[in-house]
């Protein structure tokens, strides 16, 4: 799948503007400050519905505008068009694919595929836990897009279960939400676990040859409820039978998939503590670019890939090594202050932003 164009109005600090893309990809050069990061935003933005850097939606909005709108063309590798608008106004959100309005967001989970790299991914192994999850709750999702709505019921029963948590319950409630929780738990890891079974497969497979450092990266998954991934909900139920008074005196789920956590480790040992930081640096490039793979060998669409000033930290040996896993698979974009990227990126297009739009 290729970006051909773009248009943007009130985003960020795009008043009205247009790009046009070729299908390699293309360099964004221009100094801090000058709307490179929220051009790759508006990009993802047209896979997910939603800031990638977490921003809310109002907070987009270019200063003093009242909505926005962002509408992109993409050619699918069948050389298909696709147009994609997103628009906002008054707290309302509107997506259009086609021309024609659709209701649920994830519906861009099955027509779009981006993926998104940034200097703060090392916080993927360092950062929190919830940061980890909303990374793999968003890749698993673009794999698997029915994984969204399975997730969202688990969570809605853990927001039920929690209420009968924080008031008198009777004996037959309890078991009808520990039945719900389990059966739903157990969706979620199945989910989870297929899509980790492919990650440690592909470190160990997939780039040796460019990477060979990647075969010693391995992720384990942290369950706040210390059973295997593999557990049927009888066992769940097993377990939350024993937490039961806890979960009363503390008025809340003390277990699930809301408060898992995903571990990297190099060679068997955590990569928190034992990794140095351009180690960690390369283990989360080399898991975007497995997310790549996986994409495009489980659902057949070729991701879209912005890079965003993720190569001011690498050496020239460790971003060729990039250049060469992509080796013109997919459409790139990567951003950058400085202009030599263009020497290992040589013959892409570039588009220079030469200050804030007024």
């Amino acid at each position: 799948m290729n970006l051909a164009k773009i248009e943007l109005e009130n985003f960020r600090s795009y008043r009205q503007n247009e790009f046009d893309f070729n299908p390699q990809g293309c360099l964004i050069i221009g100094p801090n400050g000058c709307g490179k990061t929220n051009l790759l935003e508006a990009i993802a933005y047209c896979s997910i519905g939603k800031s990638i850097r977490f921003h809310h939606d109002e907070e987009l909005l270019n200063f003093g505008g009242q909505f926005f709108r962002v509408q992109s063309l993409f050619i699918s590798d069948q050389q298909t068009p696709k147009k994609v608008s997103l628009s906002y106004a008054d707290q309302h959100k509107l997506l259009k694919i086609d021309e024609l309005p659709i209701r649920q967001l994830s519906s861009l989970f099955e027509v779009v595929k981006v993926i998104y790299c940034a200097p703060e991914d090392h916080l993927l192994i360092s950062g929190s836990p919830r940061f980890r999850r909303q990374y793999f709750d968003l890749a698993i999702s673009q794999l698997y897009p029915p994984y969204i709505n399975v997730l969202r019921h688990f969570l809605h029963i853990v927001q039920q279960r929690n209420a009968m948590l924080k008031r008198n319950y009777s004996r037959a409630e309890i078991t009808s939400w520990n039945l719900s929780f389990a059966s739903s738990l157990a969706e979620v890891w199945n989910y989870r676990n297929r899509y980790l079974k492919q990650v440690n497969t592909a470190f160990q497979e997939t780039f040796k040859d460019i990477f060979p450092a990647s075969t010693a990266i391995s992720l384990a998954y942290i369950p706040s409820l210390k059973l295997p991934l593999e557990s049927s909900p009888e066992e769940i139920i097993k377990h939350l039978a024993t937490i039961e008074e806890r979960e009363k005196l503390l008025q809340r789920s003390l277990v699930g998939a809301h408060l898992d956590d995903y571990e990297f480790k190099l060679k068997g040992r955590k990569m928190l503590t034992y990794a140095s930081q351009g180690q960690k640096r390369i283990a989360v490039i080399i898991l975007k670019l497995i997310q790549a793979r996986l994409i495009e060998k489980v659902t057949g669409i070729k991701p879209i890939m912005l890079f965003d000033d993720i190569f001011a930290e690498l050496d020239t040996f460790h971003s060729q090594q990039i250049r060469n896993c992509i080796n013109n698979r997919y459409q790139v974009f990567i951003a950058s202050p400085k202009e030599d990227l263009c020497n290992i990126w040589q013959g892409y297009q570039i588009q220079k932003l030469e200050g804030m739009d007024k």
